[in-house]
């Protein structure tokens, strides 16, 4: 094990959910996942930490341990269990310590969603398409300026915070309504005493906020102008490119629908629990692999993908408490599931929040 790793789809594809992402996410995902190869003995993560990381384990042997003894085994990388995350709730819930040399691949939990989410919404759209409906082939040109701006913004729309509190179904759309514009050094994007006309992202470049003195500066994934716009009052600042770059704009309009949706229900765990001893269902929107690798008791699984689809399976007399892994694709199916006149909602977090309550195989 002291060749240096290589990272291949071809490795990622061995673990789920993973292997069920395309291959243009695949791609995407394999620059954002790192390796971490720690000595004998070594802990990857203790009992009680909180990482939002989702760990496989690619070679070697590993002991989980908890404090209360409710977990003590040893994991082969060659078992089929290793083909599954490690531990996978939030705080761990057991010790995981390399009892050989070993290795595990590391992926932010809001990145795996994300891409997840963004898949499996992609595969219904396609399949809910008519002929008719489909839009005429992009050009060449056109698909890679398409892939390389999703690329770009999947390694940041996690940075950009004014994202958290809109539906995440809702970012595909914000990506189509956003236009890029190139920018130049000096040039100014935003005055004060302005308009709120647009709501910006920062892309690539620097600048600079005034008000009469310099009060920030940007950088490439920072939003901006969304205060104007949430209080239809006037620009309470400036904002000057320092470099050449570029920024997507959001219209106005846009930004109402998109980013000012109203909230969706999300309730905690016990909240939750409350919900499902009063009548509330469960509805796993995960891949059915995962469902059945662990779920909540009794919990109905429609993956995401296939929910336009199989809509007429669900009572809209019920509630159902959607979940996923974090909390990124159920808050989708939601939102979709609101749409349609039922009556859904999101447990925030996932089930990384609710280890203890699972059922497992």
């Amino acid at each position: 094990m002291n060749d240096k790793p290589v990272l291949t789809i071809e490795l990622l594809k061995q673990y789920e959910p993973i292997a069920s992402l395309s291959t243009e996410r695949l791609e995407e995902l394999i620059t954002l996942v790192s390796f971490d190869s720690p000595g004998i003995g070594v802990s990857f993560f203790r009992e009680g930490d909180i990482d939002n990381q989702t760990v496989y384990l690619v070679e070697g042997d590993i002991q989980i341990s908890s404090s209360d003894g409710s977990m003590n085994r040893v994991i082969s990388s060659r078992d089929r269990e290793a083909r599954f995350p490690l531990v996978d709730g939030q705080p761990r819930q057991a010790t995981a310590t390399a009892l050989t040399r070993a290795r595990v691949i590391r992926i932010e939990n809001s990145i795996l969603d994300y891409m997840m989410m963004w898949d499996q919404m992609a595969v219904s759209e396609n399949v809910m398409a008519q002929p008719e409906q489909l839009a005429p082939p992009a050009s060449e040109m056109q698909a890679a300026d398409t892939a390389e701006t999703s690329r770009s913004w999947i390694r940041k729309v996690r940075h950009i915070m004014a994202f958290e509190s809109m539906p995440p179904a809702n970012i595909k759309q914000l990506l189509e309504k956003m236009q890029p514009v190139d920018v130049k050094a000096g040039e100014i994007i935003v005055e004060q005493g302005g308009a709120g006309d647009y709501y910006y992202v920062l892309t690539e470049g620097k600048a600079r906020v005034t008000r009469t003195v310099e009060l920030a500066s940007l950088e490439a994934g920072n939003s901006f102008g969304e205060e104007a716009l949430l209080s239809g009052g006037k620009r309470n600042a400036s904002v000057t490119m320092m470099t050449n770059g570029q920024v997507m704009r959001l219209a106005k309009e846009d930004f109402d629908a998109l980013l000012k949706e109203p909230l969706l229900a999300r309730l905690s765990p016990d909240e939750a629990r409350v919900r499902v001893a009063r009548g509330a269902h469960w509805l796993d929107v995960r891949h059915a692999r995962e469902f059945h690798h662990s779920r909540m008791p009794k919990a109905m699984n429609i993956p995401l993908h296939e929910l336009r689809m199989r809509l007429d399976e669900l009572d809209q007399n019920v509630e159902y408490i959607c979940y996923c892994t974090t909390g990124k694709r159920s808050s989708a199916a939601a939102f979709l599931l609101v749409q349609h006149g039922y009556k859904a909602c999101v447990l925030n977090g996932g089930i990384q929040v609710m280890p203890q309550d699972l059922q497992r195989g």
